[in-house]
C-alpha cells in the first residue's frame, strides 16, 4: 500500500505545483481596442488600422478592418497597456477600373486614400490602459 500511498503524494504534489505555476503566468493581460474613423468628415468604408508598440519590449503588433467606419480588436487579440504608434490605410478607388486585361481575381492597385502622416509617417499615438475603456476615434483631414 505504500507504494500506492507514495504515488497519490507525488500525483497530488505535481498538480499543486502545476497549479501555481499556471496562476503565476508571465502572460500579460490583452485589452480590447476600438473606435470610428472618419476622413474629410465622412466614415471611412473600407481600410485597414494597425498598432505599432512605441517600446517593441512591452506590446504586440496587432491591427483590424475598417469596416464602414469602425474598427475592432477584440481582447483575445487586444492591446499590452502602453503607447501605440496608429498607422491608418484604406484604397481610393475613385476614378480607378480594373485593367481588363489583367486575371480575374489579381490584387487590384489603387492609389492610398490617406496623407502618409496617417500611415507610413504616421503621427498618430494612443496610449492603452487598463483601466479601459480603449476606444481610440480618429477624424482624418
Amino acid at each position: 500500500m505504500s507504494n500506492l500511498s507514495d504515488s497519490l503524494v507525488k500525483t497530488f504534489l505535481v498538480v499543486v505545483v502545476l497549479s501555481l505555476i499556471n496562476g503565476c503566468s508571465s502572460e500579460k493581460q490583452r485589452y480590447p481596442v476600438q473606435g470610428q474613423i472618419t476622413f474629410k468628415g465622412q466614415p471611412v468604408t473600407e481600410g485597414s488600422i494597425q498598432f505599432h508598440p512605441l517600446l517593441p519590449t512591452e506590446g504586440f503588433l496587432e491591427g483590424a478592418m475598417i469596416e464602414a467606419g469602425r474598427y475592432k480588436i477584440p481582447a483575445q487579440k487586444g492591446l499590452l497597456p502602453g503607447k501605440y504608434q496608429v498607422l491608418v490605410s484604406a484604397p481610393d478607388y475613385k476614378g480607378k477600373k480594373p485593367d481588363p486585361t489583367v486575371a480575374p481575381g489579381a490584387v487590384f492597385q489603387s492609389k492610398e486614400l490617406f496623407p502618409e502622416i496617417y500611415n507610413t509617417k504616421s503621427t498618430l499615438v494612443v496610449e492603452v490602459t487598463s483601466q479601459g475603456p480603449n476606444n481610440f476615434d480618429f477624424h482624418l483631414k
